[in-house]
């Protein structure tokens, strides 16, 4: 039982970096108002949330990457963890320009 308040506690921190990421998005957009001008207000909140969520889970990426390097360390763990949803994503991407 203790596992799941532990994975209840980092789905707590998760969404608490998405919504603070979004609401430095929304303030970045009235500091800076030039930014809509080539992204729009849903992106710029959506990629503020999303980096706000990864950067308190960077333990989660550490695990990751230790699980594939097996190794103690923390910074080679931390950047193959981080390395492996943007090989997805760049995967993805790729994929999607073929058809």
């Amino acid at each position: 039982m203790s596992s799941f308040n532990q994975d209840n506690r980092k789905w707590i921190r998760q969404w608490v970096g998405a919504f603070a990421g979004g609401a430095i998005g929304w303030a970045i957009t009235y500091i800076f108002p030039g930014i809509l001008q080539h992204y729009s207000f849903t992106t710029i909140i959506l990629i503020c949330a999303a980096l706000g969520a990864a950067l308190v889970s960077l333990d989660g990426f550490i695990r990751a990457g230790a699980a594939l390097t097996r190794r103690d360390n923390r910074l080679l763990n931390l950047l193959v963890g981080m390395g492996i949803p943007l090989l997805l994503l760049g995967l993805l991407l790729w994929l999607s320009r073929l058809f």
